[in-house]
């Protein structure tokens, strides 16, 4: 990869900062530093796990926090590639509706708008409602913090398995500007930017920009196309207002898109098929395509359309701290959020025209506001508590259009050609559920002596979901009636398998406790063992993955009760040789009562299985980790 100059349109920005360079250059060489002053040691990391800021060697659990500078040198610019730098962080990436995140082997990756994820992911504070929310690049970081185990006592309902904190680049009342830009193969640059200055004595303002473009290295060999392309551009503005030095305003508003032609895939090789049914090469051959059987390593398919998925996401939100007089800091935060999702698949791995479009399109909004009291510290105890609303509403359709071909790939052979049977049928699925949460949460520290911590939490939170699924009736393919007798029976498909439905109104309500037990003692000034025990919940949900098991097994099969994970932490952090080494370790159990996951389940009076989303049992978690 090679890094060019920025474009002419950028050169007063360059011209400006070469200005600044000769007077960095007379205050370096106006002091050379000693041999002693040349020693490296290590930088302390701030980190607000506890809501507070403070030294992540002070916080009694395990962290792993990456800083942006670190994360810009290695390129790491989107979620799916922290797994690679935090080997207890697994992400699943397809496409952003069917990504998510696990801590520690928990977690899972069903793509379905009616289940919470295990890794609560929060920017700049802020909760995301789907996972979805970002997959997109990650722009102008100050740092991101992994948090294992139950995190639910200070952040909250959905981190049964950790949190992923992630915190942008603030305002600055110097000048902060930088740009990037990089170019390789496939036809693909990035440009990258932040500028940061002062507006006036009290406001500070941020702009941060990004742009990616990647051609694919998959061709289709039908139009020449590249697919696994990628298109995505991302504009973050801020203003830090400091009338004073016990009062600012951030104001965050932020906009991503996404345009991306993944999900192609590379035949090398076909299977056996249900009997009755016609495989792909034979489906194909009778439609006057073949699917293109390849080496993997040649990169390339045939369909007659590129899938693709175009994703937009806007941000707002507002955080106010006020440092009162008393000492104690007050915190507001409140954020509205919006998320969209549209995708077409082409899934007949042909040139023919078996299905013209199918997937789900998604849209999700929400808005939170939490308030938290800090005490002031340095005392016998100190504390933190707060208040939290949460309300989100998210929508699914699930659309399959059939092509003139559909008849080949998807009826069994005993059906005569030439019907069309398929041909245009338009079959859709409707999902919703919305989500009223609030909850009350307190965190403190007794500080027995200046070596030994004792911190307990605790938080409740009440939740209300509603929730109702539905297919529509099938539109278009050929008349019914025209089939010929022997084949009366296909008459009854379409009406008894594919006629309307609704769930009708469901709902579920929950009151969930978190719950945090934990000591810690400095055996050294630079050596602190803890050990700690947690509790959290992860919110019950529904399956709106169509109409799933509903019309089957009833629509109490739609319902999943919530999740709830208990664990046991112990652990040492260390700084030694005078800050040159830093040596942390931990070891873990935990144990997942009412984990989430899809089962098979036979209907009463049939022998076929039907897939249901439900409570399964427990799943246990340990293990040892350290950090060096």
């Amino acid at each position: 990869m090679t890094i060019f100059p920025a474009p002419a349109r950028l050169l007063p920005l360059g011209l400006a900062l070469a200005a600044a360079w000769p007077a960095a250059q007379a205050q370096s060489q106006g002091a050379v530093p000693t041999q002693a002053e040349q020693t490296t040691t290590l930088d302390t990391i701030k980190v607000t796990a506890r809501r507070r800021e403070e030294s992540a060697q002070d916080v009694p659990a395990p962290i792993s926090t990456l800083g942006g500078n670190e994360l810009e040198a290695g390129r790491t610019y989107q979620v799916q590639d922290l797994q690679q730098l935090v080997p207890s962080l697994n992400a699943n990436f397809v496409h952003a509706r069917q990504s998510s995140l696990a801590i520690r082997g928990i977690g899972n990756n069903l793509a379905n708008e009616g289940l919470e994820g295990s890794v609560g992911v929060y920017v700049d504070n802020v909760y995301l409602g789907r996972p979805g929310a970002a997959v997109f690049d990650l722009l102008d970081l100050e740092q991101i913090d992994v948090l294992r185990g139950p995190q639910g006592t200070l952040f909250g309902k959905n981190t049964t398995a950790g949190v992923l904190n992630i915190t942008t680049r603030k305002p600055t009342f110097e000048p902060d500007n930088t740009i990037e830009v990089s170019a390789g193969n496939r036809g693909y640059y990035q440009l990258r930017a932040a500028f940061s200055g002062p507006l006036s004595e009290t406001l500070a303002g941020r702009l941060s920009l990004s742009k990616t473009h990647d051609d694919g290295w998959i061709k289709n060999i039908n139009d020449g196309r590249r697919l696994d392309s990628i298109d995505r551009d991302g504009i973050r503005g801020q203003l830090l207002w400091q009338p004073h030095g016990r009062f600012s305003l951030r104001l965050i508003g932020e906009y991503n898109s996404s345009d991306d032609t993944q999900g192609a895939s590379v035949i090398t090789g076909l299977g056996p098929v249900k009997a009755g049914y016609r495989t792909l090469s034979q489906a194909a051959a009778l439609a006057g395509a073949a699917p293109l059987v390849s080496d993997w390593r040649a990169y390339q398919t045939t369909l007659d359309g590129p899938p693709s998925s175009a994703t937009r996401q806007t941000g707002l939100s507002a955080e106010a701290e006020w440092k009162l007089p008393s000492g104690h800091t007050l915190t507001s935060i409140s954020a509205l959020r919006n998320w969209k999702f549209n995708p077409h698949n082409d899934v007949d791995l042909s040139t023919a025209s078996a299905v013209a479009d199918l997937g789900y399109t998604v849209e999700s909004r929400q808005a939170s506001q939490k308030l938290r009291l800090a005490s002031p510290t340095g005392g016998a105890f100190d504390y933190v508590v707060g208040g939290y609303w949460f309300w989100q509403d998210v929508k699914n359709t699930y659309t399959t259009i059939g092509g003139s071909q559909a008849d080949l790939f998807l009826l069994p052979t005993t059906v005569p050609l030439g019907y069309g049977f398929l041909n245009g049928i338009d079959s859709q699925s409707h999902g919703a559920v919305r989500t009223n949460s609030i909850a009350l949460f307190g965190q403190g520290n007794w500080h027995i002596d200046p070596r030994w911590d004792i911190t307990t939490g605790l938080r409740g939170t009440y939740e209300e979901k509603k929730a109702q699924v539905s297919r529509d009736a099938p539109t278009g393919g050929s008349v019914l009636p025209t089939f010929p007798a022997p084949y009366a029976a296909l008459n009854a498909i379409r009406p008894g398998q594919y006629a309307a439905w609704s769930s009708g109104p469901l709902s579920q309500d929950n009151f969930g406790p978190s719950a945090l037990l934990g000591t810690s003692y400095k055996l050294q000034p630079e050596v602190l063992a803890y050990a700690s025990l947690s509790h959290g919940e992860k919110s019950g949900g529904f399956n709106v993955n169509g109409v799933g098991s509903g019309p089957s097994l009833g629509v109490n099969s739609l319902v999943v009760g919530p999740e709830r994970a208990n664990n046991l932490e112990l652990g040492i952090k260390s700084t030694l040789w005078d800050r040159k080494l830093l040596l942390n370790a931990n070891a873990y159990y935990a144990r997942v009562s009412g984990y989430q996951a899809v089962a098979l389940v036979t209907p009463a009076g049939t022998t076929v299985p039907v897939q249901v989303l439900s409570n399964v049992g427990e799943i246990e978690s340990k293990g040892f980790e350290w950090q060096v």
